[in-house]
């Protein structure tokens, strides 16, 4: 009898330990697949939605306050890489605002000639524009981990369209470091050799399915270092070219670069032209609904410049409805006072 009861007991305690044994394997795999279920996710839904939407400031704040947590996802068996990407480019463009409000504090700072404002506003926006530096490098040194071909002369396999998008971000993100660390001194310390990869990157994607971008981010970077030019290459050229080419598929963002390319080199006229040419089109011009998101980032960011322009000769910003317009164009009236400019 009590041989049996053993039995019974040791036939028992191998039904319990095969019973933990399946549990413990099933809550493990649960936890690998809840961290890759979750990027999958937000890849192939929750990005792609957020890109048709158009209130940026809700991008930021959406941004901001998930770019630390997407990390964590890597302790679930998860790749995040491609959705750093993303986000610190987001957030990176979030500090670039603030920096472009600090940078109109300084020059109206400047027309009152009250000096100590003027230097506070101008320590701001370097530190904003390091800020966005060091998320814009966090992006792009995901996109190394994500795509390592980075680092080399060959492309990568991409197997899906947001792939593509994942790269061409990244990029962005490797060339706003670079560009925003030279302005805020290097605060971010960026290294210079990043834009050599960038460019090559760029060569990569299919210029016309990218709304010219490749061109453009190419020309951007020839411009600004032209020891990486190529022989017998156009910059400005192909960068208007580039501008073309957007405006055909309904995406402007190549628009927003060539601004800064041509204020960078003084050529003030050129800067006008672009953005009387986006406030024209997007009347005139359909929009690809699929990226509302980021032409509404162009929107914000060429009325940026727009205020700088007009802050500079005014000390006001660009009047409400006047995106297109300048100061000293015939017939202006804005010098009147406009009561509803006040209240």
């Amino acid at each position: 009898m009590k041989i049996m009861r053993y039995r019974k007991m040791i036939r028992w305690l191998e039904y319990l330990l095969l019973t933990v044994f399946l549990l413990v394997s099933a809550t493990t795999l649960a936890i690998n697949n809840t961290g890759k279920i979750l990027v999958g996710f937000i890849e192939d839904h929750a990005i792609p939605y957020v890109l048709k939407t158009d209130d940026v400031a809700m991008g930021c704040v959406m941004a901001e306050a998930l770019t630390l947590l997407i990390p964590s996802l890597a302790q679930l068996n998860a790749s995040p890489y491609k959705l750093e990407v993303i986000f610190n480019f987001l957030s990176g463009s979030c500090a670039e605002f603030k920096a472009r409000e600090e940078e109109l504090r300084y020059i109206r700072a400047m027309h009152i000639k009250n000096v100590t404002e003027a230097q506070d506003a101008r320590i701001l926006q370097k530190r904003f524009l390091s800020l966005a530096a060091q998320r814009q490098l966090k992006g792009y040194l995901s996109l190394e981990l994500a795509f390592p071909e980075i680092l080399g002369n060959q492309c990568p396999d991409f197997t899906r369209w947001n792939d593509e998008f994942y790269w061409l971000v990244g990029l962005m993100d490797g060339l706003q470091a670079v560009l925003n660390d030279l302005a805020s001194e290097g605060g971010a310390k960026v290294p210079l050799d990043i834009s050599l990869k960038v460019g090559r990157g760029a060569s990569c994607l299919n210029n016309k399915r990218w709304w010219g971008l490749p061109s453009a981010i190419q020309a951007a970077i020839w411009v600004s270092f032209p020891g990486h030019k190529p022989a017998g290459s156009e910059p400005l050229t192909l960068l208007d070219q580039a501008m073309v080419t957007g405006l055909q598929h309904g995406i402007r963002i190549a628009q927003v670069i060539a601004a800064k390319i041509y204020i960078g080199l003084g050529n003030s006229e050129r800067v006008k032209e672009i953005i009387r040419s986006n406030a024209q089109t997007r009347s005139n011009l359909s929009t690809n609904p699929d990226y509302l998101f980021l032409n509404q980032i162009v929107s914000i960011q060429l009325q940026a410049i727009s205020d700088f322009m007009w802050t500079e000769a005014t000390g006001k910003r660009t009047p409400i409805g006047g995106l297109g317009t300048f100061w000293d164009d015939p017939k202006n009236t804005q010098d009147t006072i406009d009561i509803s400019d006040i209240l």
